[in-house]
């Protein structure tokens, strides 16, 4: 038996798994802080993240990132380019080589833009071991990014939006609109056949959610395709309760 589990997973609010569920998955620029102890990195990323965990494991990471999620097949992982991110220790020269070369490349103006973007493509892939999470407006310190097993989206290199963003081009309100708006037509696309799991928080949402995949959905999935995925449905306290 796999350690691995056959699903990636990708927690939310309940308004983002409904328009996600209405919309398929939208990017948007997120910020990684590649916290070297000589060379730290601080870039926005175009992305869509998703979790390589088992559902009887979950729990935790719910609690961090959103109690509404959708849980799509491996098999579509892979057909859509997902990769695994790679994680980086802070102390390692390893870290300090890739950042080091990111840097060099990116700034060489005689490499034309596409090939230095994907010269450094592997910067958009990568993460830290381990390090401070900010959520919900509070700080974990150390805490571990490895246990997430993250698998990440990020769209190919086109010329209306650009491959990352140095934070000082995404550090205000404003910056961050004016950057994803860029992002406004670009899309991460799953059919239902490739949904397993659709979680919300109580089991009293279970009904609410039906009806809005049967509103949104009607026009593109036949009503086998509507009523497979209800059955697909779990509550965050069933999970609780029986994984």
């Amino acid at each position: 038996m796999s350690i691995s589990p056959s699903t990636v997973f990708h927690f939310t609010s309940k308004k983002g798994l409904e328009g996600i569920l209405s919309d398929n998955f939208k990017l948007k620029y997120c910020v990684e802080k590649l916290n070297h102890s000589t060379r730290p990195v601080e870039v926005a990323i175009p992305m869509v993240s998703f979790c390589d965990i088992k559902i009887s494991e979950i729990t935790e990471h719910i609690e961090k990132y959103g109690h509404y999620g959708i849980g799509l097949s491996k098999e579509w992982a892979v057909e859509k380019g997902l990769n695994p991110v790679v994680y980086l220790n802070s102390s390692s020269k390893f870290a300090a080589d890739l950042i080091d070369n990111m840097r060099e490349v990116s700034w060489d103006m005689d490499i034309p833009r596409e090939e230095r973007v994907n010269k450094t493509n592997i910067i958009r892939y990568s993460k830290v071991y381990e390090g401070p999470l900010f959520r919900k407006g509070k700080t974990i310190e150390k805490y571990r990014f490895a246990d997430e097993r993250e698998w990440r989206y990020v769209p190919p290199f086109n010329e209306d939006f650009f491959a990352w963003h140095n934070l000082n081009q995404y550090d205000t309100p404003a910056k961050k609109r004016s950057c994803n708006s860029k992002l406004k037509n670009e899309r991460l696309y799953f059919n239902a056949n490739q949904i397993l799991y659709i979680i919300v928080k109580k089991e009293s949402e279970i009904d609410n959610i039906i009806a809005h995949i049967r509103h949104v959905k009607g026009k593109n999935y036949t009503m086998h395709e509507i009523d497979r995925l209800t059955t697909r449905i779990l509550s965050y306290e069933r999970i609780l309760n029986d994984f």
